[in-house]
């Protein structure tokens, strides 16, 4: 062999292997349903401020962890049935390369309470142990992928409780983390159904929805808070839900907050497809974020907000 056809020889080779490593890792739907039926099966129902929570909130710091992000786990106080009870989110970080901006992914993981009687209440499979495995499987794979904003992950705690992990979440940032806040894409009840829904709180967020790579095969609807990305919306961040559905059976399907909330009803192509737009939107954000335009009349709203949390902070335990 002479020196030349070595050296081009050489190059091939290293193009060969900057190409393989350039290749995007893809989001693997089995990995995400084996994080929900952990949640679903093993640990099963997990109520506010329970020991399910508790251990669900510990698995998934673990999880984020093993990622290698920068993990915290944010308690927060509440009350419920009279009762003063403390709840958590599970906040996974990597910081971005700009020095700006945040893109926030978030899926909350409690259920409802059972009630004596009737069906109600249940280990809550698609409402949301689907949206935790759709939100950790999209952290894997963007894991050692160069963000140029923030990328934070969070699994919100008291969500069936009236957005409560959330709305905390949301009252806590301090007012330089609000300001470069870019955008909150959220999953909830992603394991059922053929039609991907973008949901979005305000008009003026559908702009915002419209522009994900992942719009054009999907549906937009408006929803009045019902999920975690309300919280953000409320506060003027721009955010969207991602939600599966099915023609006649209602958001998050015929299962939605009973004891048939099963892991064997979740459907791997539900998954597939809003595994595969999420990490699509989350590579679009990270890559195409700028500095937000910020609107200083959320501000008053924050501040109320960050008393009420402080006062919960402050609650005899």
């Amino acid at each position: 062999m002479t020196v030349r056809a070595g050296v081009l020889l050489l190059l091939l080779l290293l193009l060969a292997g900057t190409a393989r490593a350039a290749a995007p890792e893809p989001f693997d739907p089995d990995r995400a349903l084996d994080h929900a039926r952990y949640l679903s099966e093993t640990i099963g129902d997990r109520p506010a401020g329970s020991t399910g929570e508790q251990a669900a909130a510990g698995w998934i710091a673990a999880r984020f962890e093993e990622l290698g992000y920068t993990v915290r786990v944010q308690p927060f106080n509440f009350y419920s049935e009279g009762q003063l009870r403390i709840g958590m989110n599970v906040i996974a970080t990597r910081t971005g390369q700009a020095g700006y901006g945040t893109i926030y992914a978030g899926a909350h993981y409690d259920t409802v309470k059972r009630i004596a009687g009737i069906d109600y209440g249940g280990p809550g499979a698609n409402d949301n142990a689907s949206g935790v495995g759709v939100l950790l499987e999209a952290a894997r794979v963007l894991a050692t992928e160069t963000v140029t904003p923030t990328l934070t992950f969070v699994a919100f705690g008291a969500e069936e409780l009236g957005l409560t992990g959330s709305r905390y979440y949301v009252s806590t940032l301090p007012p330089w983390e609000w300001v470069q806040a870019e955008s909150m894409v959220n999953f909830d009840c992603v394991g059922i159904g053929d039609q991907l829904i973008l949901y979005v709180d305000r008009e003026q967020d559908k702009a915002f929805a419209a522009a994900l790579p992942v719009a054009p095969h999907a549906i937009d609807r408006l929803w009045g808070g019902a999920s975690d990305q309300a919280s953000f919306a409320d506060a003027g961040i721009p955010a969207v839900l991602f939600s599966m559905d099915r023609e006649g059976s209602g958001p998050c399907g015929p299962n939605y907050h009973r004891s048939t909330d099963t892991f064997d009803t979740l459907e791997r192509p539900a998954v597939e497809r809003t595994g595969q737009a999420a990490v699509d939107a989350l590579r679009y954000l990270v890559t195409t974020a700028e500095p937000r335009e910020t609107n200083l009349t959320f501000l008053p709203l924050l501040s109320v907000q960050r008393i009420y949390a402080t006062e919960a902070e402050n609650a005899p335990r």
